[in-house]
């Protein structure tokens, strides 16, 4: 492993034995509900950035769920918002308990801020995360609480819906295929690992404040890396065959395509770097990274509309990167690449077959 590599870890705050990242968050004003209850059973962290208009449906989401919104402290935490966010969740404020309002003093360009400011004032047994323009299935947290209190697991999976302009469709079959406790991570299907970030989940509190689990400083994957270590010390967890969130996915939601660029890249090699290296004797590290890879090359191979570009050049720049962040990949990834599309470019890219990789794509992506 290189130094340089090393020290972008170090800066961006990837080391779990280091605390420096609760000083590094900027300051925040605070508003809270005239009535905030004790012992919260669920914390609900939700950082936002210009969500106003999601974030009414998100909220009546939360103050009517079937647990009761007394045994919820909700965390709504704002990134500095330009639009009217704030003044949607200071409405519900006035006629619901338990929400505080986080309003951070400078943007900090991302979700992991925010989020991490809802990781330090967060008091409940369990805990959970949510995007600001997603909402959970009325009986979703409480079937999250039961789940974990029969089992004693430290983590649970549900079943998530996509919305799509008002189309519904299951989006993880894998994490709510039958009902089980206590299930080695070990014995994880590779499908899994198709999804895995806040949507559909809830952790034990007391996991995440024991390992110092939290958000790298980095806008791109810092929601997998926390979400695949806290997986890693679950080491057991439940899955329920219930739907309990909704992930939205209108047009109308901001595209990702723009946002595929240089730094887009860079910061997923960082992250799949830094767990190879970190947990490279983990019995599923092998499926989660190839899971990682098989996105990336769908990203940043097999799109034309993106802001990194498809061509000779773009490709070796994704070689030079690959060889750099993952020279420590100890394993053939066409092991398990659930198509052969991604054996192809992978084998393209090993063998600088940069023109032929080219014209694959050309024709692959022929209508």
């Amino acid at each position: 492993m290189e130094e340089k590599l090393r020290e972008e870890f170090k800066t961006y705050n990837f080391d779990l034995n280091d605390h420096s990242w609760k000083e590094k968050l900027p300051s925040v004003t605070v508003e809270k509900s005239e009535r905030i209850g004790n012992r919260p059973k669920i914390s609900v962290i939700i950082a936002n950035y210009n969500n106003s208009p999601y974030l009414e449906r998100m909220m009546n989401s939360l103050v009517n769920q079937s647990i009761g919104i007394e045994n919820l402290q909700i965390l709504f935490v704002d990134d500095r918002s330009t639009d009217d966010s704030v003044d949607k969740v200071q409405t519900f404020m006035k006629k619901y308990p338990n929400i505080e309002l986080y309003v951070l003093d400078e943007n900090t360009g991302g979700a992991h801020g925010p989020r991490n400011v809802g990781l330090l004032n967060a008091e409940g047994e369990y805990l959970v995360i949510l995007d600001a323009d997603d909402w959970y299935d009325q009986k979703g947290l409480e079937i999250f609480y039961h789940s974990l209190e029969k089992s004693g697991d430290d983590m649970v999976f549900g079943g998530v819906v996509r919305s799509k302009n008002g189309q519904l469709e299951l989006m993880t079959r894998a994490y709510n295929a039958q009902k089980s406790e206590s299930l080695p991570i070990s014995e994880l299907p590779y499908d899994f690992y198709n999804w895995l970030g806040p949507q559909g989940n809830m952790i034990r509190h007391s996991l995440i404040k024991e390992h110092n689990l939290h958000f790298i400083d980095q806008r791109v994957a810092d929601d997998v890396n926390f979400f695949y270590q806290a997986l890693l010390f679950s080491k057991k967890i439940s899955q329920v065959p219930e739907i309990t969130t909704y992930v939205n996915r209108d047009d109308d939601n901001l595209s990702l395509s723009r946002n595929i660029n240089e730094n887009f890249l860079i910061s997923w090699l960082r992250t799949l770097s830094y767990l190879i290296e970190t947990y490279n004797d983990v019995e599923d590290i092998q499926r989660f990274i190839t899971r990682r890879l098989e996105w990336i090359l769908v990203d940043f191979t097999l799109r034309w509309d993106t802001n990194f570009g498809l061509n000779v050049n773009s490709i070796q720049k994704l070689r030079r990167l690959i060889e750099l962040y993952l020279s420590d990949l100890d394993f053939d990834p066409n092991l398990y690449f659930s198509l052969d599309v991604y054996r192809y470019i992978w084998e393209y890219l090993k063998t600088k077959n940069d023109e032929k990789l080219l014209r694959f794509v050309g024709w692959h992506t022929l209508p």
